[in-house]
């Protein structure tokens, strides 16, 4: 009976030492470097953010935070890393709507952006802006729809990518509006705009901060932002909305982590990031490329991720779209 005791005792310590392994472990995170893989090339909007942010807290938590490009497929390349990565929060992926276009643009993924992930917190949002060329004749978002609809795909429109937002919000604006445009579809944000610069298409919905300077320089015209208000970043640049009712696309980033990643380890760095981004500074930061602090608890987050998945699938259904 004593030896069954014992056994008893010696298994009950297993399983609570076990259990309070994570909550332990959290207690001290990050007691190493933390890695953010941002599924991207350099340069563009999530891979401002993420070394932005990643230089503060390599500040407050005295250890290295690695930026890590790994692009290609739209993303999925460096989502997928980042999904077979131990749940320890050592392993962070600045995720943008790609994380939920995906989700139904490609037919064979080997994770699932709600399943297989866990929201941390939302960084930053803003909208995408219809911009053309400054020489184009189109003056109004009015205009540029009575071009579209007088010569069906006579516009053509950039994007980064087949999947991309600026992809997505295209098709969602054809949709709506009842048009069709031709889209031209690039290997990224920089040979699109290289190509609107040089009127060899007519249009692109580009991220705030990869478009803003080239508006304020004149070499871009801003046409409408796709948030259903005015945007403080871009004055005098009306919705989108008001010529399509109930148009609307945000673009956002923020971190996410591996399922299971233990529930104190996501506070953690939710509450770490949270400050970073209620700082002034990084307030100015994000101001001077054109977005919003974002902050807000985990399941938030989350929210806005399924919301995402739900909107972008029916999208993806109607235009029929395939990947590259």
């Amino acid at each position: 009976m004593k030896t069954l005791t014992i056994r008893l005792m010696a298994l009950a310590l297993a399983g609570t030492s076990w259990i309070v392994a994570p909550a332990a472990s959290a207690q001290t995170y990050p007691d190493k470097s933390v890695r953010i893989v941002v599924p991207y090339p350099p340069g563009g909007g999530a891979d401002i953010l993420a070394r932005a942010i990643g230089l503060k807290l390599g500040a407050q938590w005295g250890q290295t935070v690695v930026i890590d490009n790994k692009a290609g497929a739209g993303g999925s390349i460096g989502t997928d890393a980042v999904a077979k990565a131990p749940a320890d929060g050592y392993t962070l992926l600045m995720a943008s709507p790609s994380h939920a276009i995906n989700n139904s643009l490609y037919k064979n993924l080997a994770f699932d952006a709600e399943k297989n992930f866990s929201g941390v917190v939302l960084a930053a949002s803003g909208p995408l802006v219809l911009v053309v060329n400054a020489s184009s004749p189109f003056k109004t978002v009015a205009d540029f729809i009575a071009a579209a609809k007088a010569t069906p795909n006579g516009i053509n429109y950039a994007s980064a990518g087949i999947g991309s937002s600026p992809h997505l919000a295209g098709e969602l604006f054809a949709l709506m509006a009842g048009v069709k445009m031709t889209h031209i579809a690039y290997k990224g944000t920089a040979p699109a705009l290289t190509d609107l610069m040089g009127n060899q298409v007519q249009a692109f919905f580009g991220p705030v901060p990869t478009i803003i300077e080239h508006v304020k320089q004149g070499r871009l015209r801003a046409l409408g932002v796709t948030t259903a208000e005015p945007f403080a970043a871009l004055p005098g640049v009306p919705p989108i909305a008001q010529n399509i009712p109930g148009y609307a696309v945000l673009q956002w980033w923020g971190l996410v982590a591996p399922a299971g990643t233990p529930a104190a380890v996501i506070d953690k760095v939710n509450k770490d990031v949270s400050a970073i981004l209620a700082d002034p500074e990084m307030k100015k930061q994000l101001d001077a490329i054109g977005a919003s602090p974002g902050g807000g608890s985990p399941a938030r987050f989350d929210a806005l991720i399924r919301a995402e998945v739900v909107k972008w699938a029916e999208v993806i259904k109607r235009a029929d779209l395939k990947p590259e």
